[in-house]
């Protein structure tokens, strides 16, 4: 019977961990960083990661939770008072100077920016003094913040309840988009997560303001390769090269034909009317009404892509959104789902780096009845609607893929 080796020493950990910085240094130094320096770099941080880990004590670790909770918590409420935005860049600010600026308390001002300023957030340089760090302006800086403010809005606020809803719903799953832990912590239940977010026109342009920058943070590009796959199609005069379907305001379709300029046929993007009539007609795009759940009017298109809509519904809505498009295939149509995959157990991870995004967007998604899906659940679902999963491209480094399915008579 075999044994499991034995665990190196912390040393040992140490000194491996340290070797792969220099190496990464040595490497990645005075040039920009490729998907692959940045899936390196993450895997080293989780190395850290794990050796802290080993080097604390259990028990004292169930206090980092709630450390990490109220770091959470206090910056999103420093947030929401613009005190990063009212910090000099290049400067520094009293807690007094803070507290005039943005009309708050500042003894509230000092007592939130404690933890931050210990964690290396904000840097603390006097006595209730402060200054910015590259980690306080990327809430300035960058478009992530839109989609943290969210997500603390949204889920952390229902979720944050999830031992009360136990309590009183029992340990289920939330498969319904109408009963689930949003609708109940919002006290509505029977309506959706979008119908509860439409009656606050605050709550709606957060969203709104959050889904429009996730393709700077979730890539489009860098893995299904459009401009091989689909270059040289026959009957591209007859034949739609490409339909997005929910496609927004076409941000996927831009950067696709940006990326592949040379790409011949029809490019056709479909979404509600609200959502084609709130923007200017983008240039060998044609736009078309259309909602995913009834039957596919594009006849036999060579290529049908929906991204980022399935992970907010249920596997019966997903099952109902393929079985339109079925009929409208062609033998050699295919179907793109540009979706995270959630590894399984010894499953292939990118980069042998572990994405911590699709566990955190399972979680949100579990909130209002949607889910991420493994690579197991993608099959079966392809196969509920009648298609089978032909190839998962993935990214070079994290969960985000794109599924390409067809009929099951295509070869």
């Amino acid at each position: 019977m075999s044994t499991a080796s034995p665990p190196k020493s912390l040393t040992a950990q140490c000194e491996e961990i340290l070797a792969d910085i220099k190496r990464f240094e040595q490497s990645a130094s005075g040039r920009e960083l490729s998907q692959t320096d940045r899936a390196e770099r993450l895997r080293l941080v989780q190395s850290l990661d794990k050796l802290a880990l080993r080097l604390k004590d259990p028990r004292e670790a169930i206090f980092d939770q709630f450390t990490n909770f109220v770091e959470t918590c206090n910056l999103r409420g420093l947030l929401e008072l613009k005190v990063p935005e009212t910090i000099p860049r290049n400067g520094r600010i009293t807690a007094k100077e803070l507290a005039g600026k943005v009309g708050a308390d500042e003894s509230l001002i000092v007592r939130l920016m404690r933890i931050l300023t210990v964690k290396g957030i904000f840097d603390m340089v006097g006595p209730d003094e402060y200054a910015h760090t590259p980690f306080s302006l990327a809430y300035l800086d960058g478009h992530e913040v839109d989609f943290f403010k969210l997500m603390c809005d949204e889920i952390l606020v229902n979720t944050s309840r999830l031992p009360e809803y136990f309590r009183e719903v029992g340990g289920k799953d939330a498969t319904s988009i109408t009963s689930n832990p949003y609708s109940w912590g919002n006290g509505k239940d029977g309506q959706t997560f979008f119908q509860i977010i439409s009656q606050d026109e605050r709550r709606l342009k957060q969203f709104d303001i959050a889904m429009s920058t996730q393709d700077f943070v979730l890539p489009v590009l860098g893995m299904y390769p459009f401009g091989e796959e689909l270059a040289g199609l026959p009957d591209t005069d007859t034949r739609a090269l490409l339909v997005d379907i929910g496609g927004g305001r076409g941000q996927s379709l831009i950067q696709i034909r940006q990326e592949w300029p040379n790409l011949e046929g029809k490019f056709i993007l479909q979404d509600r009317p609200m959502v084609l009539d709130s923007f200017p007609e983008i240039p060998g795009v044609e736009k078309m009404a259309h909602d995913f759940f009834t039957l596919q009017p594009v006849k036999h298109a060579h290529a049908y892509y929906i991204r980022r809509c399935f992970h907010n519904w249920t596997d019966a809505h997903c099952t109902k959104i393929l079985q339109q498009i079925v009929p409208a295939m062609a033998p050699d149509s295919r179907v793109l789902i540009g979706e995270m995959v959630v590894p399984e157990y010894g499953s292939e991870r990118p980069g042998n780096v572990e994405d911590m995004a699709c566990y955190w967007m399972d979680h949100a998604m579990f909130t209002f009845g949607g889910r991420e899906r493994t690579e197991s659940d993608w099959k079966k679902l392809f196969e509920s609607a009648g298609l089978r999963l032909v190839k998962v491209w993935r990214s070079k480094a994290g969960s985000q893929t794109v599924l390409e399915a067809k009929l099951p008579a295509e070869q």
